[in-house]
């Protein structure tokens, strides 16, 4: 009698800049295999890597699937992926190195999680992942290098500690690829509308930019996040889409859950190329350069860094522009390490915890007719120039600058916003226990 087996399986870096999507190799394999009469248990998923790694292309993201099949199928199971993913990945490209490993889902222990959950905060070496794919795995396969087998086995084993979204992934026919995609623009914001709160991030009101389209010649058409399914399925439906769609997906994923920030007490313990979230005191007037970035030092109380609003954030950079030393802030953001340039946090968002009264000493005004008076020298008093009202014994006097800014919790519009940021208004779903 033939046994059947729950498997994990991980793909990982299959595209380049040129194009393609790990997503849509994913959509074709897990078709492939619902077609072969395998099972698919629960949904694909969708894991974000550090967005601070450096070998990344474009969003660094892995998939994975749970399938359950008859054991005596899984060599079929192996050759469908070899097949897919030499179909579709941009294979010949020199800095793409597709890979995917087959996990018997029993065998998914502590330490693949914990690999795994590495993968998304930091960049981890190659070399931890083959032994641990050496070790458990029951196939695994590498191309160029092998590199990929990182995210592939980071997305089988992957429990979405911080929480979970989902993200419905509709592609395109192969014809319409590298064209301008079809999206009305006034149904996108439609559809907004109608179901903002359970998705999100569909359109940068501000900027007034649907945000669902990427920009890239690869096969995904559009891609809509949010936190229930047949919510996410109703904005889809309410899209005016005017060219053929080959399919979609829905995926669970770990965007917008801050899964990759490292949450620290002290400047000190910050690893580079990793995201952290950290608090301290603001200790400069804020800079703004030639390019519109913004810059701040703060303080732990021990060591200084800077932190920063570039361009692109836009409105976010006037919430930086507002600081004043001794406010109390909370920040997010990475930290990746240049020459010839001081430590920086690029943020992501901030939260105003306390703001300090900040102002000037400036010369009295006259208690006669309100005018700013002026000083007669050192310690001779003030004049009003007006009037002539003289103060012989008064001294500058510290007027407070009107803020205006209030506490509390600012985001970086979604036009900047990465994956795997949480939005400070989101509450992500939880499982009672691992994924």
């Amino acid at each position: 009698m033939n046994e059947n087996i729950e498997i994990s399986v991980g793909i990982d870096d299959t595209d380049s800049p040129k194009g393609m999507c790990t997503t849509y190799v994913m959509y074709r394999f897990v078709n492939r295999a619902m077609a072969e009469g395998f099972e698919i248990i629960g949904m694909p998923r969708l894991v974000r890597l550090n967005p601070a790694c450096p070998f990344k292309t474009r969003g660094n993201a892995a998939l994975g699937v749970d399938i359950r099949l008859d054991q005596n199928k899984i060599s079929v199971l192996k050759n469908m992926l070899l097949d897919t993913i030499f179909e579709l990945s941009e294979i010949k490209e020199k800095n793409t190195n597709p890979a995917f490993v087959i996990f018997e889902r029993k065998n998914i222990n502590d330490k693949l999680v914990n690999f795994s959950r590495n993968a998304v905060k930091r960049v981890v070496e190659l070399n931890e992942a083959l032994s641990l794919i050496k070790s458990y795995a029951t196939f695994s396969f590498g191309f160029n290098g092998s590199r990929g087998l990182i995210g592939a086995l980071a997305a089988a084993a992957y429990d979405f500690p911080s929480g979970y979204t989902y993200e419905l992934i509709a592609y395109r026919v192969k014809e319409m690829r590298g064209k301008k995609r079809l999206v009305d623009p006034k149904s996108v914001f439609e559809a907004d509308a109608a179901t903002r709160g359970c998705t999100f991030d569909n359109v940068d009101a501000e900027n007034g930019e649907i945000k669902i389209t990427p920009h890239t010649p690869c096969p995904v058409l559009l891609g809509i996040r949010g936190l229930d399914v047949n919510c996410i399925k109703k904005a889809f439906d309410l899209l005016k889409i005017e060219e053929p769609v080959e399919g979609y997906m829905v995926y669970k994923t770990n965007q917008a859950t801050d899964d990759h920030i490292i949450n620290l007490e002290r400047i000190n313990d910050i690893e580079p190329l990793t995201s952290v979230s950290i608090k301290g005191n603001v200790v400069s007037l804020p800079r703004q350069i030639k390019g519109g970035h913004v810059f701040v030092e703060i303080t732990d109380g021990f060591d200084k860094i800077r932190i920063a609003a570039y361009e692109p954030t836009r409105s976010f950079r006037k919430v930086l522009m507002s600081l004043r030393p001794g406010d109390s802030i909370q920040v997010w953001g990475s930290y990746k390490p240049r020459e010839n340039e001081p430590p920086t946090i690029n943020l992501e968002k901030i939260r105003i915890i306390n703001l300090a009264q900040y102002g000037k000493l400036m010369n009295p005004v006259c208690p006669v007719c309100g005018t700013r008076m002026k000083s007669e020298g050192k310690d001779k008093g003030y004049q009003c120039p007006k009037c002539k009202y003289k103060l012989k014994n008064a001294e500058k006097v510290f007027e407070p600058e009107k803020r205006d800014i209030q506490p509390g919790f600012y985001d970086v519009p979604p036009k900047a916003r990465r994956h795997l940021s949480k939005p400070s208004f989101l509450v992500v779903l939880k499982d009672e226990g691992k994924s």
